[in-house]
């Protein structure tokens, strides 16, 4: 007879709050945050327009007088943003979560937990005769976990190792029942707030737990997948390269999530191959934006003359360095003592600009040179289209200034003129406002992507954009 393993459990209370929104109230809040802390404020404010802007304002107030829904609200608040014409400042709506019984307040979540070692937990796979395919020891980058049988069908997921200070070795960070040959799992968040379902399944070494993946490293197992491509597959705004006559055909559908990770793995495993490609599509068509130094993890490839790079200036207001002050905080307090010192220093200087634009650079633009060029690729079509936006557009900007680089398609999104997006609650749960908090300099010369988006050098018609790249840049 089997064995099981006696689970302890550990309760967490989540606690959520009805609320009701006063729309004007909500009007009046994000239009002085917007007044504030909007990077383009200056730009798209002045006294040319002032009077439209405070009779569009005014309408959109009285508007708001009548409304008791928060969505219809936010839909208001996001018609009256529509003045600044700027596709980074919006209204966010987040539909609130619903409660069976809205009377509860108190969601307890099941934490399990066990104080059995590492050791122990290896040894009861040994010794157990029958393992179920499911069973054994998985890891990715945050967690070593153990698969157990704890009863019949019903299996716990023990850390073992975890780099999440939230949890511990010995809790359960995974539960899974197996019903009919399927497996269903329950899957905890990192910060113990909440618990998810999820359909599971084992696919050779991999724990697919349909939102996180887990590599199986004992018992091994005879076909191995590697696990950053099996996340890739999963990932539909993951980077894609594929091989084609010569033709090397990048897909980047987002420069967010995971794609700094996996566009760095997919250029160290076909290094060779791409340095012996003739021939690159980049296709940056409907890229959503995120981090541009995503796509500048292919400069090696692109550059070959100097590269100009515009500068920005940031809204410094007390609420925007906070924001910004966030990102840096965990960095800030490991730091060692001299970095602390230049941190400080850099500080002190935005909170001096208070109230102003500020350039943290001191100079309009800056020039970008790498050491050598790289004989392949001899040509690059770069794909862009009207859903190309932000750092979609940021990268094909510095991109294109390469004699390699020829652009494709049709006008770009324009949503570039202001940017470093932060976001401002309200005291409406549902409603936060996403508010650019960096103005770019070019505007300073009479450019603007925002107006028309980015030219491309070449207009593509028809679905086969990248046939047609191909054929063009070869010619």
């Amino acid at each position: 007879m089997r064995k099981y393993l006696i689970i302890s459990l550990l309760f967490f209370a989540k606690t959520s709050f009805a609320q009701s929104c006063k729309c004007d109230s909500i009007f009046l809040q994000s239009k002085q945050i917007v007044k504030d802390n909007y990077a383009g404020w200056y730009d798209k404010v002045n006294s040319k327009n002032l009077i439209d802007y405070n009779n569009w304002t005014t309408k959109h107030y009285l508007m708001s007088k009548e409304i008791t829904n928060d969505s219809v609200c936010a839909k208001q608040l996001q018609n009256w943003i529509s003045f600044f014409q700027d596709k980074h400042l919006r209204i966010k709506y987040s539909k609130p979560k619903s409660n069976i019984n809205s009377n509860i307040e108190n969601k307890k979540i099941q934490i399990h937990s066990t104080d059995l070692t590492e050791n122990q937990l290896t040894d009861h796979l040994k010794k157990t005769k029958k393992l179920d395919p499911i069973e054994g020891i998985y890891e990715n980058s945050s967690y070593k976990l153990a698969v157990i049988q704890v009863k019949p069908n019903l299996f716990y997921a023990t850390i073992i190792e975890t780099k999440n200070e939230n949890w511990k070795a010995g809790e359960v960070k995974l539960t899974i029942k197996k019903i009919n040959k399927k497996y269903v799992g329950t899957f905890y968040e990192g910060d113990k707030s909440d618990f998810s379902e999820h359909n599971v399944q084992i696919v050779d070494n991999i724990l697919d737990f349909d939102i996180v993946f887990y590599e199986k490293t004992f018992p091994i197992v005879k076909t191995k997948r590697d696990i950053t491509e099996y996340e890739m597959s999963k990932d539909k705004y993951a980077p894609s390269l594929k091989f084609k006559e010569n033709v090397a055909i990048w897909k980047f559908q987002s420069f967010e999530n995971n794609a700094y990770e996996q566009t760095e793995y997919l250029l160290k495993k076909y290094k060779d191959k791409l340095e012996s490609t003739s021939y690159w599509v980049l296709d940056l068509s409907n890229n959503s934006g995120g981090d541009y130094s995503i796509g500048l993890q292919l400069l090696d490839y692109i550059y070959t003359k100097p590269i100009l790079n515009y500068n920005s200036e940031m809204r410094m207001t007390q609420s925007n360095f906070e924001k910004w002050y966030q990102f840096i905080e965990e960095y800030y307090e490991n730091a060692d003592a001299k970095t602390k010192k230049a941190l400080d220093e850099r500080m002190s200087k935005m909170k001096a600009h208070y109230g102003k634009l500020y350039n943290e650079s001191g100079t309009q633009t800056d020039t970008l040179k790498l050491d050598k060029v790289k004989i392949n690729p001899k040509k690059i079509a770069l794909l862009i289209n009207e859903n190309t936006v932000s750092s979609g557009e940021l990268f094909t900007m510095v991109a294109r200034q390469s004699n390699k680089v020829e652009v494709m398609g049709t006008n770009s999104g324009g949503m570039m003129d202001y940017g470093n997006i932060v976001h401002y609650k309200t005291n409406c749960s549902t409603i936060r406002i996403q508010l650019p908090t960096n103005r770019q300099l070019w505007l300073d010369t009479g450019f603007s992507v925002d107006k028309e988006g980015l030219k491309p050098d070449i207009y593509l018609k028809g679905n086969d954009w990248t046939e047609q790249a191909v054929k063009l840049i070869k010619e």
